[in-house]
């Protein structure tokens, strides 16, 4: 599983256990959860679409 996939899954995760509870404190937290784990999803995605630098030939 890649860490983007794995992200995303943890995403998925908290978002299915907060529709689940009942306590709104813990609810929020899950929910907070899993848009931090969509961000770091999404930081893995965008840096790994990024050109690679090119290196400078020394003169």
């Amino acid at each position: 599983m890649s860490d983007t996939a794995h992200y995303r899954f943890q995403s998925d995760q908290a978002r299915r256990l907060a529709r689940q509870v009942t306590d709104t404190s813990v609810r929020e937290k899950l929910l907070e959860m899993a848009e931090e784990y969509g961000r770091y999803a999404d930081l893995i995605e965008a840096r790994s679409a990024e050109p690679a630098p090119v290196a400078l030939a020394a003169h």
